[in-house]
């Protein structure tokens, strides 16, 4: 089984292909990082973290194959960055 992840990054989306999932989540990012800047020459800064589209967060700290959202097919997750990051902060506050 390979695995094979949508990964968000501000507007763009990239597929990234993960083998058995053995890296880390955040690894995971900045794969899709890196292809963001690449194809727009421009450094999106670093992931502060990410995210499903329900709103949870990843731990970003663990292997990709032990968090079972990312085992689903099709899955899309979003690369939360600096300004994001402040966004997200402003609505759990408001909640």
């Amino acid at each position: 089984m390979s695995l094979k992840i949508n990964v968000h990054v501000r507007d763009q989306e990239f597929v990234v292909f993960c083998g058995q999932g053995n890296q880390k989540v955040r690894w995971l990012s900045d794969v899709a990082l890196h292809r963001y800047e690449h194809f727009h020459n421009s450094d999106p800064g670093l992931a502060k973290g990410m995210r499903f589209e329900d709103g949870d967060l990843l731990n970003m700290d663990i292997a990709i194959c032990e968090t079972e959202k990312l085992l689903e097919p099709d899955v899309h997750v979003w690369v939360i960055l600096k300004e994001d990051w402040a966004l997200l902060e402003a609505e759990r506050a408001e909640h």
